[in-house]
């Protein structure tokens, strides 16, 4: 799953709203702290901010899809190495064992208890047939 790169709806509300306070007057300065320049520098900070953000997203998803590469090439190399110790020292061996692979003794036993099929009943007389007038009741026909 991706992570999402994200805007923001109050840069762009505020960057429209600039634009009309700049149309009242380029230098705007209403006083303790609220100027044009104040509210254009925190707009541009903002931006930034969200412009490193998406870029951290951008690098986490493409290390996430790496990680995933890396463990999908380890696991095909730890079946190859399970399958060398199996040719070397064979399936049955201590040694195959020893690297996590299972005795084919007691899998092929355990198949074999599963596969026996069970014993089904057959009755040894045909039912009679009767017929139905479709109300639920039998009538001798």
């Amino acid at each position: 799953m991706s992570l999402k790169t994200r805007g923001s709806a109050a840069v762009d509300k505020a960057q429209r709203r600039l634009a009309l306070l700049k149309s009242i007057n380029e230098n705007l300065d209403l006083g303790h702290g609220l100027s044009i320049e104040a509210y254009t520098r925190l707009i541009h900070n903002i931006r930034a901010t969200l412009e490193a953000h998406n870029t951290l997203l951008s690098n986490l998803e493409e290390s996430r899809k790496t990680i995933t590469q890396m463990e999908q090439t380890l696991s095909e190399l730890s079946e190859r190495m399970l399958t060398g110790v199996a040719t070397v020292y064979g399936r049955n061996s201590m040694e195959y064992s020893k690297s996590g692979g299972s005795s084919r003794k007691r899998s092929t036993i355990q198949k074999s208890i599963s596969q026996v099929p069970s014993v089904v009943a057959v009755p040894t007389t045909q039912p009679t047939q009767t017929a139905n007038n479709g109300k639920g009741s039998l009538s001798n026909v």
